[in-house]
């Protein structure tokens, strides 16, 4: 039996590896609910999500039954056709194994239906699977679709996440969805801190996303975890391991002074590339996650 927090023998269909993902463990679960309170985060934008499968390590979770349980759960009386964000706890809703198991459509379906709006995370191509549902869907009930672009150096990203798709398809990607008239926000996620915030390396990608149709742009600075980062900071560039550790001091999240500097950098930056909302909306491009923070303010360019 794994060792997942929630994962008990009445959940649990069957556990298999899968030949493209040796690395990982599959395990096939019916699951008893589908939405989940975000609201106690403060820096989450939406008061519920949605994650049709789950990573934990070198374990994935796949609820197989996820449109028929979010069907019931959208349905009752009490419902208030709050955001759902889909794939915004970390997990790519078009990662590994959507391919195999296609349960976005019938997630995205519900939700229209419903009239629920979303808004879903992804930084694979794949999600272009959908499209033409994305376009009916647009029409019906409000739809975002944020992509991830974490640089434009295609070596980094292959060393850093070898599979992850390239910054060429997500950003090819951003101007399919463009295209088609979804107007995508993206996120610079994550942004690694002395290895892809140079200004001119945010200059270069912000002119990409311009170019490729981005209708809003936000950043999400690295946050340290137990994934091995900083062993691999250690292996591929030892001469920042240091660095990092004055950084993050013991912690999980850059400094709010960081959060100040990397606003001032990127504003001109951001006006330059056409990337400003109106006057009175809001703020085309943001810094999140951050802590600690005492003015949610310093979060914003």
């Amino acid at each position: 039996m794994s060792g997942l927090p929630g994962l008990v023998a009445d959940d649990l269909v069957r556990t298999l590896r899968i030949p493209e993902a040796p690395r990982l463990t599959v395990h096939e679960m019916l699951a008893p609910t589908m939405l989940r309170s975000v609201t106690s985060d403060r820096r989450h934008p939406y008061e519920f999500s949605v994650d049709p499968m789950v990573r934990d390590g070198g374990d994935v979770r796949v609820m197989l039954n996820a449109a028929a349980v979010l069907r019931k759960e959208v349905r009752r009386r009490s419902w208030h056709q709050s955001t759902v964000a889909i794939g915004a706890s970390g997990t790519d809703p078009y990662g590994f194994f959507e391919d195999r198991y296609r349960l976005m459509p019938g997630v995205i379906s519900t939700l229209a239906e419903s009239q629920t709006p979303f808004a879903l995370h992804t930084g694979s191509e794949l999600v272009l699977r959908d499209l033409s549902l994305l376009r009916v869907v647009r029409h019906a009930v409000p739809t975002t679709v944020i992509v991830t672009v974490p640089a434009m150096d295609v070596d980094l990203c292959r060393r850093a996440d070898p599979q992850g798709s390239s910054p060429a398809k997500r950003i090819e990607t951003v101007r399919k969805l463009a295209d088609a008239g979804l107007v995508p926000h993206v996120q610079i996620a994550p942004l690694l801190p002395l290895l892809t915030d140079a200004t001119s390396q945010l200059d270069d990608l912000l002119g990409e996303l311009a170019d490729a149709g981005a209708d809003r742009v936000s950043v999400s600075v690295l946050q340290l975890s137990d994934d091995g980062y900083l062993e691999w900071i250690a292996e591929e560039h030892p001469a920042l391991l240091r660095r990092y550790r004055s950084l993050y001091g013991r912690g999980s999240f850059v400094p709010a002074d960081y959060a100040v500097r990397l606003r001032e950098r990127m504003k001109p930056l951001v006006q330059e590339h056409g990337l400003v909302r109106p006057s009175g909306d809001e703020p085309a491009a943001a810094v999140a996650p951050i802590e600690p923070v005492e003015d949610p303010e310093l979060t914003l360019f």
